[in-house]
């Protein structure tokens, strides 16, 4: 299924991030894995009309195998394990937090982490404070990314997609 050709695309970054990402077709990848490097040989083909790339030069890429519509993203420390699986607090309308397990998926850029089901568009996670908190703990929220929140303070962020 990944083997290459115009399903895959493949994200060309130069190596310090000074020419925007570009967005091309990866045509080979091998099969085997280098062992004294554990790296894999591919080819991607990337649009480069201004010449921004030279040949042979070193850069980052990512391939990019599936396109997840309608993903929802939260900050990574929202999603927390217990015996009972990962779960994320919710923040209700009356500023108190409901429990909801849920099916964490990938990593993506930064901190960021799909969530497959268990939240829906739009609602707030906490973030920070989990340890403090209980189903129907009411909960002073704070917007995620600001100054850190005082002690005993949770921070929330809108999931997204």
């Amino acid at each position: 299924k990944y083997l290459g050709g115009p399903n895959v695309k493949v994200q060309t970054y130069s190596p310090d991030d000074k020419i925007p990402p570009r967005l091309g077709d990866l045509y080979f990848i091998d099969t085997a894995v280098q062992p004294g490097s554990g790296t894999v040989k591919a080819r991607g083909v990337t649009p480069n009309p201004d010449h921004a790339f030279w040949p042979s030069e070193f850069v980052r890429v990512r391939f990019i195998l599936d396109t997840i519509k309608e993903a929802r993203l939260v900050p990574s420390q929202a999603v927390q394990i217990s015996q009972s699986g990962p779960f994320i607090f919710v923040l209700k309308p009356d500023n108190t937090v409901d429990l909801r397990s849920v099916k964490p998926g990938q990593r993506q850029d930064g901190d960021l982490i799909v969530v497959e089901s268990g939240i829906q568009p739009d609602e707030t996670v906490v973030v920070t404070g989990q340890l403090a908190l209980a189903p129907g703990s009411k909960v002073d929220p704070k917007p995620y990314g600001t100054a850190n929140p005082p002690a005993g303070q949770s921070a929330a962020a809108k999931s997204s997609f």
